[in-house]
């Protein structure tokens, strides 16, 4: 990973932060137990080839701050052609009030052939929720080749309002 790849880490997580005070001063925060997402963001934010990725992803609450969230997208290739390609994938998140941070996999799309071992692709992510709306970065580690791809996602909540 490089020292630019790190810093925009370093600075993201500093603006998720800080944009944490409108979220402590709520009394309460979203406690449904399953919970809907379209997801739409970025693949690939640092090199090529780059995707755009839409899909579903279903929040399941397994206690007071765990979560299960397995999802399916569809991730569309901007660079080098338009293949179109559907990657399911699972996290698993620990949530404080507004932020959460997890891990997971995704399936290994052919473009990584030779950059990941096996059929899965380890992913952690850190997000902020504000309301209905999700945003999600995460980094999806290519084991045989030591490289992290970086996502952006904003994903919206489908359903009834939260009980805030």
């Amino acid at each position: 990973m490089t020292r630019r790849t790190v810093g925009l880490l370093v600075t993201a997580m500093i603006i998720l932060a800080a944009s944490a005070a409108p979220g402590w001063a709520q009394s309460g925060y979203d406690t449904r137990p399953v919970r809907l997402y379209v997801d739409l963001g970025y693949v690939n934010l640092f090199s090529y080839p780059k995707w755009l990725n839409l899909g579903p992803e279903l929040e399941i609450r397994l206690g007071g701050s765990l979560t299960f969230n397995p999802d399916v997208s569809l991730w569309i290739r901007q660079s080098g052609g338009g293949t179109v390609r559907v990657v399911p994938g699972a996290t698993v998140n620990f949530r404080a009030k507004r932020f959460f941070i997890g891990g997971g996999a995704v399936g290994r799309v052919p473009d990584w052939t030779q950059n990941a071992g096996g059929w899965l692709v380890p992913k952690a992510q850190v997000g902020y929720l504000a309301g209905p709306t999700r945003l999600t970065l995460y980094g999806l580690y290519l084991n045989t080749t030591k490289d992290i791809v970086m996502g952006l996602t904003i994903g919206m909540g489908i359903g009834r309002p939260s009980r805030d």
